[in-house]
């Protein structure tokens, strides 16, 4: 499965790495063998930086002409983590100037050492390239003192274990800057047969950023309207190559990819990241006549548009923040039922699914089951069982409190032919039993819309939380 690509030939995090060494050390100890020794430990650090990641910058600071040129450079830049390490120990004042030049760029800390084995006897050489941990614990109490905000990391170059912590600080990093600058489309408005799914968009645009835009249905029969006719004939081709169709006539066919040719058309004109279709607006079915439920091709999406469903604003904000966390097409999900003698959760949604995440070679196109008697026409609609691996759940709502909340769970998708009919679906083994799957959510309150991205990304979910100040529940066994 091709992973997302929301900014370009390379989405890889972009990491600015800034090596502390002491002034006192070239000054004083003057030791030729330790300022080579230093640079070939930098040079292993840098080999072993993990491939997940881009190594956009790196400094080296030991005096205050290179602090000031660190400070000043990393003011103008836009990482999606600054990574501070005492490659060996230094001096603490470099750290209030290179807080203060941060600027919302999120901070972590590197406890290093060169080598998890350190020589053994260690000459006085080793002892000063391994003193790396001495500069780190003396600069977390200035840290702490100066306010700021960082995730702490230790290990040494190239460990899994720390490189998975660091890919994880870094995308959820990534996630942060991408919803500051994010763009969601309501068409038309939100959902009013829920309480529990109501997000105050101006709320949502000071704490995380997206701005909302509200699109009408008029603005989509115009958009589908424009959808040149090659575009669509060439749509229709890889539908009929690619999905078997059944029990659904040409011209609806037809009519429902003109609608989401249309919707992928709105979301290139006003420049979106996601657009969240309240999918029940009866103004919709009206003048569209069917449900739009077909994701464009990333071909047609060029910009790596989403789409949500049911104008639901929190469940607009996890899918942006998953689609940097994980990098694979997510699925949108409301759990119907469990079986308890299986340990399983079943559920999904009708609407707009990506068919990226069937079960290869299964996923084909019917009638939309819940408005096929009602639309002017059948409607056309996806239909799967999502494909196995592991999985990680994820919402987010506004709470009475004034708050985010966010729950998520870890399980996995069970290889499985399909289960209902009707509705694109999983059939996911939580990590925990289903009952207290239930019981768990009912401590902080939930919805019912849940966003399903492959890969467990719980390292991921924790850490953009923390940066974003969302109170997180973690739903385990």
């Amino acid at each position: 499965m091709e992973r997302l690509n929301p900014n370009g030939p390379d989405q890889r995090p972009r990491v600015g790495l800034i090596l502390l060494r002491a002034e006192w050390f070239d000054s004083v100890v003057a030791l030729p063998q330790l300022v080579e020794g230093v640079k070939e430990d930098s040079a292993a650090l840098v080999g072993a930086f993990p491939a997940e990641l881009e190594l956009a910058q790196l400094w080296v600071v030991n005096s205050s002409a290179s602090l000031a040129s660190c400070a000043g450079e990393l003011g103008g830049l836009k990482l999606d983590l600054v990574l501070l390490t005492f490659q060996v120990w230094a001096e603490d004042f470099y750290l209030q100037p290179l807080v203060e030049a941060l600027h919302g760029q999120p901070l972590a800390v590197w406890c290093y050492q060169p080598g998890a084995n350190p020589p053994h006897p260690a000459s006085f050489l080793d002892v000063l390239r391994y003193s790396g941990p001495v500069g780190t614990l003396e600069g977390l109490g200035t840290l702490r003192n100066l306010g700021a905000d960082f995730a702490f990391l230790a290990g040494t170059p190239g460990s899994a274990a720390f490189n998975a912590a660091l890919v994880a600080e870094a995308r959820a990093g990534k996630a942060c800057q991408a919803l500051r600058r994010a763009r969601i489309g309501l068409l038309p408005a939100r959902n009013e047969q829920m309480q529990s799914t109501y997000v105050d968009e101006f709320r949502l645009r000071a704490d995380l950023g997206p701005l909302v835009e509200y699109l009408s249905v008029g603005q989509l029969e115009e958009a589908a309207r424009a959808v040149p006719q090659a575009g669509l004939d060439a749509y229709l081709a890889a539908l009929r190559r690619d999905f078997p169709v059944r029990g659904v006539s040409a011209p609806t066919l037809e009519r429902a990819a003109r609608a989401c040719l249309g919707l992928a058309r709105l979301g290139a004109e006003h420049n979106l990241d996601l657009l969240s279709l309240n999918d029940i607006s009866f103004e919709l079915h009206t003048v569209m006549g069917l449900r739009p439920c077909f994701v464009p091709p990333p071909a047609v999406g060029e910009q790596g548009l989403l789409f949500g469903l049911e104008g639901d604003l929190g469940a607009a904000a996890a899918m942006l923040t998953l689609k940097h966390l994980s990098g694979l097409p997510l699925f949108f999900v409301e759990f119907w039922f469990w079986d308890e003698a299986q340990n399983l959760l079943v559920g999904g949604h009708a609407g707009l699914q990506d068919a990226q995440n069937a079960r290869p070679g299964e996923a084909y196109i019917s009638q939309d089951y819940e408005y096929s008697q009602t639309d002017a026409t059948g409607g056309a609609h996806f239909q799967f069982a999502c494909r196995p691996g592991r999985v990680s759940l994820m919402q987010l709502r506004w709470t009475a409190q004034g708050c985010w909340q966010a729950l998520a769970c870890t399980g996995e998708v069970v290889d499985q032919p399909a289960w209902i009919e009707g509705y694109p679906h999983a059939v996911v083994r939580p990590d925990v039993n289903v009952l207290d799957f239930f019981r768990q959510a009912a401590e902080v309150g939930t919805t019912q819309h849940w966003i399903m991205a492959y890969g467990d990304v719980l390292a991921e979910i924790r850490a953009w939380c923390r940066l974003e100040r969302v109170a997180l529940k973690v739903i385990a066994g």
